[in-house]
């Protein structure tokens, strides 16, 4: 970084080569992010990226920006829905300049052979968990939308059995914590199928070819399918995701482009993918008391020195505002002042993480209210 270069300067772009672009056929075990370097405004500065452990379901990422020393910590949870953790990258970039941020990369279990395990929504909670004890106190985390409740979940447990450990703040991005507080037509469609279903009709197995042939998982193809239909009904309307479409606003649509994130899909294990509809959708269970790990009730409750943030679009159609800000009734021991819920006008779903709206309207007010949260 070059001299004179504030840390609170937000990166404008990338440096490196393009990132390959994800054919559905590949189905790779996992994405690289392709961020070797920041653009700045007062010059660029080298990107270090390491794997700071890895499993069979997923590695903890490690970025940083060697030349501007030591920076607070913080942990990327992206949605095992689906995705790939690229589509955080925008979010990754707009942080660097002021955290050293880690992220947790889910595997693709297309590759994932069968001895290994499922990988259930109890052991999501856990890989939470697990992280923030590797990365150490001090730690901020963000999680996005269906990572919301693991990591509201992790944070509780630690709250409760070792409170030293607790992350020093918890911003939640669209997370659906009490889907029913304000039902999208997303949450009524999910609900609108039982379980048995998602069990049985919404899962197959892996083909042959694959390290992971004959486990039972959700398809990245019928996944694919649910976001175009999606994107075809956000035409209609012409709402933000087709806007992105039309007009690339991420931080580098050259290494990056938003249609690659937005179509970059790929199988999620089958036990982790009812769990979670099940857990978070059926039952609404961490609103009721009946979330458990373990075999120990989940106690948000439990959370008294963290400071707990709340991010929503006001016309978020996938979690709306509501979903993510019940988080907050459920810890009434946090008091006033660690504690924030942030509303953002005329922003849908993907802006609170991508582009203009990420950029520009989010990351500023987020950024002050982490580095003054200790």
């Amino acid at each position: 970084m070059e001299s004179g270069q504030g840390p609170s300067e937000a990166a404008t772009g990338t440096v490196g080569q393009r990132a390959p672009l994800h054919r559905e056929a590949d189905q790779p075990a996992r994405r690289s992010l392709a961020l070797d370097g920041l653009t700045l405004p007062g010059g660029t500065a080298q990107v270090e990226g390491r794997d700071l452990s890895v499993s069979a379901f997923h590695t903890l990422v490690s970025f940083r920006l060697p030349a501007a020393g030591p920076r607070p910590g913080l942990l990327v949870v992206p949605p095992l829905s689906g995705h790939f953790a690229m589509l955080m990258r925008d979010v990754v970039i707009g942080l660097l300049p002021d955290f050293d941020v880690s992220l947790l990369d889910w595997t693709n279990v297309r590759h994932v052979p069968q001895r290994c395990g499922s990988f259930g929504f109890e052991d999501n909670i856990l890989t939470v968990e697990r992280a923030i004890r590797r990365l150490g106190p001090g730690l901020n985390v963000l999680a996005l939308c269906q990572g919301g409740v693991p990591a509201l979940a992790a944070t509780a447990r630690l709250a409760e059995e070792a409170p030293h450990r607790a992350p020093e703040a918890l911003v939640l991005m669209a997370a659906p914590v009490d889907p029913m507080a304000n039902p999208t037509a997303v949450v009524r469609l999910i609900r609108r199928w039982p379980m048995l279903w998602y069990r049985t009709g919404a899962v197959a197995p892996v083909p042959r070819g694959f390290a992971g042939q004959g486990r039972r998982v959700y398809p990245a193809a019928t996944q694919l399918v649910g976001l175009r239909a999606y994107l075809a009904r956000d035409r209609e309307r012409d709402g933000e995701l087709a806007r992105k479409f039309r007009a690339d606003d991420g931080a580098d649509p050259g290494v990056a482009p938003f249609d690659d994130l937005y179509t970059s899909v790929m199988d999620v294990d089958a036990e982790h993918f009812a769990e979670n509809l099940e857990q978070v959708f059926h039952a609404c269970a961490i609103t009721k008391g009946w979330l458990t790990c373990r075999g120990r009730t989940v106690r948000p409750e439990a959370l008294r020195d963290t400071t707990l943030i709340t991010v929503e679009g006001a016309l978020d159609d996938i979690a709306a505002p509501g979903q993510t800000a019940a988080a907050h009734a459920l810890c009434p021991a946090l008091p006033a002042h660690r504690r924030a819920r942030i509303v953002v006008p005329d922003c849908g779903h993907f802006g609170l993480f991508h582009g203009q709206p990420w950029r520009e309207r989010i990351l500023p007010d987020l950024r002050s209210r982490l580095l003054s949260a200790g």
